[in-house]
C-alpha cells in the first residue's frame, strides 16, 4: 500500500519433477507518484498559448533511487539552474514546466563498452556525446513528452525538453530540429565551476536548446572557411542556422554594420561591453562574437547582450506576444559585465 516500507523476499523456481531451483530476490519500493506520472513543477501565468512547455525528464534512475527521492530532487535542481540566469529569471512567468517519473530498469547510463538497461536508452558515446542508442529512441522521448499537460503536437516545436541522465561525469550535447524542439541531454556534472550541473544546463539547455544560440569557444587556431580538420563545415553550420533564425550571438562578418548586435554597439547601456570580438564557433578567425565572454563560450552563469535579447525575442514569439526593444532594454538585466584587465 502507498506509505509503506520497502519490502524484500525471495521467489524460489523448481524445475518440474526434477531437483533443481534457483531463487530470484525481489524488492518492492513505493513512490509517492505513480510510474510515468507527470508532476507540474510550474504553470505559467504570463502569455497568450498557455505558456511554453519544458519537460524535465531524468534517464537511468531505478525504483530505489526514485522512492528515496533522487529523481525528483535531481529534476529541482535542472528546472533551478534553468531559471536562474537572465533573461529566464525575468520571463520565468511565461513556462509551463512538467517531470515525469521514469522508472529505469538499472541505474546509470550506458557507454560503447557497457550496456545498461535505462527507460530512454541514453548511453555515453565518447568524449561529451550522448544521446539514444538508436533514432528510434528519439521518437520515443516525444511520444512520452506529448503526456505532460499541456504539450500537443501542435506546440511540440515550441518545447524544450531536458534529460538528466544518472551520471556525475562532465558531458552534454543538444539536438535541435529544424522545426524548433529541441532536447538537451545534461548530465548531472560534479566537474569544478563553470563545468558542473549548473553550466551544463545553461549552455545546452537554456542556451542551444531553448535560446538557438551557437558555441563561442575556440579549439582550432585557424580561419573558419579554411580548417581543413574532418569537423569543418562549421561556416556552412552558420549560414544554415542564420537561415533559420538561430545563432543570433555569431557573425561571419566583422562589418559593424552588418553584425546582428550592430544596434548594441553604441548604445548608451551596453556599449561599455558590446563590441566585435573575433573567434567562435570553434575557430580563432573568420567568425565573431559580440562580447569578451558569455556562457556559450566557457559556460559562465552570462549570456551577452544579443543573446539575452535573442531569447526574449523568442519566448514572446512562443507566447503570442508582440517584442519591443525599448521594452526589452528597460527590463533587460545585466547580471555581469566581462571586460578586460587592462594594464
Amino acid at each position: 500500500p502507498a506509505g509503506s516500507e520497502p519490502r524484500e523476499g525471495e521467489v524460489v523456481f523448481m524445475l518440474k519433477d526434477q531437483d533443481y531451483r534457483t531463487r530470484c530476490r525481489l524488492t518492492q519500493y513505493d513512490y509517492k507518484y505513480a510510474e510515468d506520472e507527470f508532476i507540474t513543477l510550474q504553470t505559467a501565468t504570463k502569455g497568450n498559448n498557455g505558456g511554453i512547455n519544458i519537460v524535465i525528464l531524468g534517464d537511468g534512475f531505478d525504483a530505489k533511487e526514485i522512492s528515496e527521492g533522487k529523481l525528483l530532487s535531481s529534476a529541482n535542481e535542472a528546472y533551478g539552474y534553468f531559471f536562474d540566469i537572465e533573461p529566464y529569471k525575468s520571463y520565468k512567468e511565461y513556462f509551463n514546466v512538467y517531470t515525469a517519473v521514469s522508472v529505469s530498469p538499472e541505474s546509470g547510463i550506458g557507454s560503447i563498452n557497457t550496456i545498461i538497461y535505462n527507460r530512454f536508452n541514453t548511453t555515453a558515446k565518447g568524449g561529451v556525446t550522448l544521446g539514444g542508442r538508436n533514432d528510434s529512441d528519439n521518437q520515443m522521448i516525444i511520444d512520452y513528452v506529448c503526456n505532460a499537460p499541456t504539450v500537443n503536437a501542435d506546440n511540440l516545436n515550441t518545447t524544450l525538453v531536458i534529460m538528466v541522465p544518472n551520471t556525475y561525469d562532465y558531458g552534454g550535447i543538444c539536438y535541435m530540429w529544424d522545426e524548433g524542439f529541441a532536447l538537451a541531454y545534461c548530465p548531472m556534472s560534479q566537474y569544478g565551476y563553470p563545468t558542473d550541473f549548473r553550466g551544463v544546463i545553461q549552455h545546452e539547455a537554456g542556451g542551444h536548446g531553448f535560446g538557438k544560440l551557437g558555441d563561442e569557444y575556440i579549439y582550432h587556431n585557424t580561419f573558419i572557411d579554411a580548417c581543413g580538420c574532418t569537423c569543418c563545415g562549421h561556416d556552412g553550420d552558420i549560414r544554415a542556422a542564420h537561415s533559420l533564425g538561430w545563432y543570433d550571438n555569431l557573425s561571419l562578418t566583422g562589418k559593424m554594420s552588418e553584425v546582428p548586435w550592430s544596434h548594441l554597439i553604441f548604445h548608451e547601456k551596453y556599449s561599455e561591453f558590446v563590441d566585435i570580438f573575433e573567434g567562435g564557433y570553434m575557430h580563432s578567425r573568420g567568425v565573431y562574437r559580440s562580447e569578451h565572454n558569455s556562457c556559450m563560450n566557457n559556460m559562465i552563469p552570462y549570456y551577452s547582450t544579443i543573446s539575452r535579447e535573442s531569447i526574449v525575442k523568442r519566448i514572446k514569439a512562443y507566447a503570442g506576444e508582440e517584442y519591443s526593444f525599448e521594452d526589452f532594454v528597460a527590463n533587460d538585466v545585466v547580471e555581469v559585465v566581462m571586460t578586460e584587465v587592462k594594464s
